[in-house]
Formats: C-alpha cells, sequence, structure tokens
C-alpha cells in the first residue's frame, strides 16, 4: 500500500512529527502518556506499535487528507494539532501535496 511506502520514505520527518506534537500538547508529558505516541523506549514493544499507529495516522491526516478511525481521540487530536512546519516538512518529505 503507498501508506506503507510513504512512512518509509519518510521516516525521520514522521518522528520528528510526532515528537512535535507531544511537545505541542503539554497533557501529554505532564500525564506520562508520551509512550502513547511511539516516543520512548524502541525496545518496548508497546512503545513501538504506538509509534507505528500515530505514524500512519499521521500520515493519513496531513499527507493523504483522510479519515482516521484507528486511534484514540486524544491522540488524534494532537496529532491534528501538529506544528505546521513538522507537517510541511512531513508533506515535503512524503511527496503530498495537500
Amino acid at each position: 500500500r503507498a501508506s506503507v511506502a510513504a512512512a518509509a520514505t519518510a521516516a525521520e520527518p514522521l518522528g520528528a512529527l510526532l515528537q512535535a506534537a507531544a511537545d505541542a500538547a503539554p497533557w501529554v508529558a505532564k500525564f506520562g502518556a508520551t509512550q502513547t505516541f511511539g516516543l520512548g523506549e524502541q525496545s518496548d514493544p508497546y512503545v513501538r506499535l504506538c509509534r507505528a499507529e500515530c505514524m500512519l495516522a499521521a500520515l493519513v491526516l496531513h499527507v493523504e487528507g483522510g479519515r482516521v478511525d484507528f486511534v484514540d481521540e486524544e491522540r488524534l487530536e494532537v496529532l491534528r494539532d501538529a506544528p505546521s512546519e513538522a507537517v510541511a516538512a512531513l508533506r515535503k518529505a512524503a511527496g503530498g501535496v495537500r
């Protein structure tokens, strides 16, 4: 699928977007929710699962312009409100024109 290929191509900007989105939402760190955005120890299977979900959600939201219904509303809101610089870098890396 195109999303998987785009995720591989844009892995670095996707990781940066996850970090920027979490940093822009103070409650994420305050309540220890960084792992749910895939931020943390990459040897932890839970962190890797959340990272994959959030990366795919960010691609669908910001590159493909589609609907995301596979992550919870809190994470979706944070990803949707990611800083515009991180979104622009993702779109450039993934070839998105939206």
